[in-house]
């Protein structure tokens, strides 16, 4: 199971996130950014298959 730390960490860095609570162009401030709260992330996986690559590159840093 992914920790909810690297969701956000994942989030807070992938150029394809886009909040489920996206509202008239305004995301919705009271929900952190995590993949879990992401469009693309469904049945706890990257539709777009970037979590992996962005997660790999952060756990080099």
């Amino acid at each position: 199971m992914i920790s909810i730390q690297d969701k956000m960490l994942v989030a807070e860095n992938c150029k394809e996130y886009k909040s489920k609570n996206y509202i008239v162009g305004l995301q919705a401030s009271y929900v952190s950014n995590s993949c879990s709260n992401c469009v693309n992330f469904i049945n706890e996986q990257c539709s777009k298959k970037l979590f992996d690559e962005i997660d790999g590159i952060l756990n080099m840093n």
